[in-house]
């Protein structure tokens, strides 16, 4: 058989002879024919970085998010058990269990500024507050947190920041979020994505030193805290920063559901 007619064959791909039939492909039935060990890197290929909002709702001792489980743990039991190889639930606390799909490696860990209180101090004691017997928060590489105006910003929103940022000592990237000017903030049912900031670069320069020189200024206080009290000082060096421009509310279900019937084609 000719290469060109089985590759039409087996991948349902359009004849080159057949004008009116140049669409491309949209299912492909012969997925579980293919040996397993393709099919299971296809399904950790599917598992792509995402943004994971969380928010610690302190009354009900509980974190809540916006962000949807990742579409293919959803669509078949293979799928499933290989990919919760990637994902754990996270973010569980001392009353309530653990309900968010985690990816420390991938995924961008998305605290956002929410209380009447700005940053207090449960972002400070984040990771203290949270459950985290598998260690697994221990291995994040990308959190992100807020740009605060300083018309705005609590006296106390620096240290928290800086408390939080040292708690993870594998972090790689800090994510800054600039908001619209009129602050607007995420809906409690809204997923997330960051985009290029909409500001001067000159503007973006000065924000970028501004939370720089904030965080070097705390760590001093905090050494100097720790040799005047006889404790040990670890010394933490601020991973690169990145400001991100305001983030984009996507619709609340069409995503995943438009992923997770593109990767059912596979498998029907």
């Amino acid at each position: 058989m000719p290469v060109d007619q089985f590759n039409r064959e087996t991948f349902n791909m359009p004849n080159p002879s057949n004008s009116s039939n140049t669409s491309l492909p949209t299912s492909f039935h012969h997925f579980s024919k293919l040996a397993p060990e393709l099919r299971l890197s296809i399904w950790r290929f599917a598992c792509t970085a995402r943004t994971v909002t969380v928010r610690f709702d302190l009354e009900a001792d509980k974190c809540l998010s916006s962000s949807k489980p990742p579409a293919v743990l959803a669509v078949c039991r293979e799928s499933r058990h290989e990919t919760l190889k990637t994902y754990k639930l996270c973010f569980g606390t001392t009353s309530k269990p653990a309900r968010i799909y985690f990816d420390p490696y991938q995924d961008t860990l998305y605290l956002p500024r929410h209380r009447e209180m700005g940053y207090d101090d449960t972002l400070r004691d984040f990771k203290r507050l949270v459950m985290d017997n598998e260690g697994v928060l221990d291995e994040v590489w990308k959190v992100a947190i807020e740009h605060v105006d300083l018309n705005v910003k609590r006296p106390w929103e620096s240290y928290n920041k800086a408390s939080l940022i040292r708690s993870f000592r594998k972090l790689e990237e800090v994510l800054l979020v600039l908001l619209d000017d009129e602050g607007e903030h995420i809906g409690y049912d809204e997923e997330v994505e960051f985009v290029t900031p909409k500001v001067h670069p000159e503007k973006l320069l000065r924000m970028w030193v501004d939370f720089r020189q904030a965080f070097v200024m705390e760590e001093k206080i905090l050494e100097d805290v720790c040799t005047e009290s006889g404790r040990e000082y670890k010394l933490f060096t601020l991973p690169a920063v990145r400001l991100r421009g305001m983030v984009k509310a996507i619709p609340k279900c069409a995503a995943t559901s438009e992923v997770t019937l593109m990767l059912s084609t596979l498998v029907l």
